[in-house]
This record gives C-alpha cells, sequence and structure tokens, in this order.
C-alpha cells in the first residue's frame, strides 16, 4: 500500500488599505505638510517559509517576501491617504525583524518591524494581531493567511500611533 501525502500552499489575500490608517496618515501628514516615499523594505534571514501545522506553507507576500508585501501595504497608505510622492522630502525604510503566527489558540499574528528614515534612526513596533481559529487544520490554516493583512494593517496603525512617528518624518 502506497500513501501519498501533499501540502496545500495557504495564501493571504490582496492588501486593502484600512480606512483608520488613511485617516490618520491625512491628520499626521497632510497638516504638516510632509509628503512620504518608499524605500528599501528587508527581512532578517531567520524568516523562512512559514507553515501551518501539517497542512503546509502560508504564502503570506503573495509570492514575495514579507517585507515587499509590507512595503507595498505602507505604500498603498501613504498613497490612498494622498501624501505619497515618489520625491518627497521623507523616504520610509524598514527591517522586518521577526514574524510568527499560532493556529491554536489564542490565535495570533506576530510581527516584529524596524521602521527608519533618512530623516531619523527610526524605532521597532511589537505588534500582535489576535484572530479566530479552528479545530481542523484547513481552517485554521486559512484563518492565519486571511488574518495576515488585517495584522498588517494593524502594524502601519502601530507605526503611526508610535510617539516617534514625527521624528520619523523630521518633525
Amino acid at each position: 500500500m502506497v500513501f501519498f501525502t501533499g501540502c496545500e500552499t495557504t495564501t493571504s489575500r490582496p492588501y486593502t488599505a484600512s480606512m483608520h490608517n488613511i485617516i490618520s496618515l491625512q491628520t499626521n501628514l497632510t497638516k504638516k505638510g510632509v509628503k512620504a516615499g518608499i524605500g528599501e523594505f528587508t527581512q532578517s534571514s531567520n524568516i523562512g517559509q512559514l507553515t501551518c501545522r501539517l497542512m503546509g506553507p502560508i504564502d503570506v507576500g503573495q509570492g514575495k517576501p514579507a517585507s515587499e508585501y509590507i512595503k507595498s501595504a505602507i505604500q498603498t497608505e501613504l498613497f490612498t491617504a494622498g501624501v505619497y510622492s515618489s520625491s518627497g522630502d521623507v523616504l520610509i525604510n524598514g527591517h522586518l525583524e521577526n514574524l510568527d503566527f499560532s493556529s491554536v489558540s489564542p490565535a495570533k499574528w506576530e510581527i516584529v518591524f524596524k521602521v527608519y528614515s533618512n530623516k531619523s534612526d527610526g524605532f521597532t513596533v511589537n505588534t500582535t494581531y489576535n484572530f479566530k481559529t479552528s479545530y481542523t487544520a484547513y481552517k485554521a490554516c486559512e484563518n492565519v493567511a486571511d488574518a495576515f493583512t488585517p495584522a498588517v494593517q494593524q502594524l502601519i496603525s502601530d507605526i503611526i500611533a508610535h510617539p516617534d512617528f514625527d521624528k520619523l518624518l523630521g518633525r
């Protein structure tokens, strides 16, 4: 008797801008006359392929590194808020230091991200985003992938709300 086993890749959804983040960016940058661009985004070499239970890989970056997904998300938020400029005074950079999740209760994403700019050495945020899980591996892993977009939205919200966000903008 031969058994075939295989893994299924669960993919996160495309990023959608958060209305909360857009309003916060408009409030913080527009009134200060700041337009920001996007620079280099990297990630630690210890961030490998994320796997969920016995299901297989979780593709959070839709075929790209997770740091590129976060870069695109921040750019989307800036653009949607009307404060993005490829030639702006401020160039935002980032480094994904750690990315992990739990698919068992309490299910959560944990993101450690350093953000810096050409105006500031920046700061590090530790974001935890809780979500519901499931008993079955298939549904639990699907929930992990589905929760990545709101986890990144929370990460961006945490960056904007950080006390040193103004320094990041050179203010």
